[in-house]
């Protein structure tokens, strides 16, 4: 067969879907390989039948002629993939363009578009490679190093040899599965634009129970039949016993663990790959000189956490936090839309109940005015 297949389907939105060929592999990865957890045990996988995949993740315009809106949380780009999306609209989205398509004739009746499963996901991603990612992370992913904190057109990196971008970085993929039931989470593949190159790689898998800022999908076409799905993560031997993180060092108050720590692992200084990352956490948990810690060492003041795309300042006055938004427009946070933000809590913006634990703000409102920080431009 051909490294580069043709389309074998091409939607009535603009999507183009590639024709995975059946065949057999390993899934999951060896405890050798950087980013390796227990839920990445390896087993023998088959995959029975052909199927189609996205070329690309879904656009925010092939989103948008589908749903009619566009939920993305970043500036609007129609080539761009369409992000902060949950499973569920995910899931409805793949119902309603089936519909579609099989209206307009380009999908076999007994054909169906769906979410892949985790197996086929990772088949379809590896292509028949072995290795963690089919290329230098830069050539082939947008990802924390290169993507400048936002989602980028589709179809610029080099694709795998089955012709698929994408599968790597930009935006975390909805699967069919129950990543926890614990936790009430959906399986999402191949790391994002935010994450470091440990998480875009064939084997990483995470989970989400809300519409992440990162989430987007990719089209799978196959006929209407059972499949397998993997397990979630409470099937698996417990974790391995860990090295010990920053967030060990917080709880310790250990100065002198966090420096072993980020000597060890200079990403760590970040964490960006967790939720909270490290300068998100002091806010939330109030450690205004471990966020001065973290800052002298060479942390980015304005790094955005992953959840709400907040930056430190904006996350302390949401949360009337005095003590570490004075220590980060001291150290020179950008403050332009700050008092906006403080405004608008005061208005109730920042509560389920606006008649509740608002009048907080009255005293950010003072603060900022008292550090020289006035009105957004």
């Amino acid at each position: 067969m051909s490294n580069v297949p043709v389309p074998e389907i091409q939607s009535t939105v603009g999507a183009g879907l590639i024709r995975v060929p059946s065949g057999s592999f390993t899934l999951g990865s060896p405890p050798s390989e950087e980013g390796h957890r227990v839920w990445e045990q390896e087993r023998v996988v088959v995959v029975a039948d052909d199927f189609c995949l996205g070329r690309t993740p879904v656009t925010q315009a092939q989103y948008k002629a589908v749903a009619g809106t566009n939920p993305t949380d970043h500036v609007e780009n129609p080539d761009a993939p369409v992000d902060s999306v949950s499973w569920e609209a995910a899931h409805e989205y793949c119902q309603k363009l089936t519909r579609l398509d099989h209206e307009a004739g380009v999908l076999a009746e007994e054909w169906q578009y769906r979410l892949p499963t985790e197996a086929e996901w990772e088949y379809a991603c590896r292509a028949e490679d072995w290795q963690p990612r089919h290329g230098d992370p830069r050539d082939v992913a947008w990802f924390h190093d290169n993507s400048d904190g936002q989602p980028q057109p589709v179809g610029q990196k080099i694709p795998n040899r089955w012709g698929l971008h994408d599968m790597l970085g930009s935006v975390w993929e909805w699967c069919q599965e129950i990543f926890s039931t614990s936790k009430s989470t959906r399986s999402v593949r191949g790391g994002s634009y935010y994450n470091t190159a440990r998480c875009c790689r064939a084997a990483q898998r995470n989970g989400f129970g809300f519409a992440g800022r990162y989430c987007g999908f990719r089209l799978l076409a196959a006929r209407q039949t059972q499949f397998d799905l993997s397990p979630p993560i409470e099937e698996f031997p417990a974790p391995e016993q860990r090295p010990p993180s920053l967030y060990d060092a917080f709880e310790a108050d250990d100065f002198q663990l966090g420096l072993r720590i980020i000597g060890d692992d200079p990403l760590a200084l970040e964490n960006v790959d967790s939720i909270p990352p490290t300068l998100h956490f002091c806010v939330y948990n109030d450690r205004p000189e471990w966020l001065v810690w973290l800052l002298d060492h060479g942390a980015n003041i304005e790094l955005r956490e992953q959840d709400y795309g907040a930056t430190p300042l904006d996350t302390a006055v949401v949360h009337r936090n005095e003590t570490i938004i004075r220590q980060l427009v001291q150290c020179g946070a950008d403050t332009t839309r700050t008092m906006a933000l403080a405004i608008r809590g005061l208005a109730g913006g920042f509560e389920y109940d606006a008649r509740l634990n608002r009048e907080g703000y009255r005293k950010i409102i003072a603060l900022l005015q008292q550090l020289g920080v006035g009105h957004e431009q």
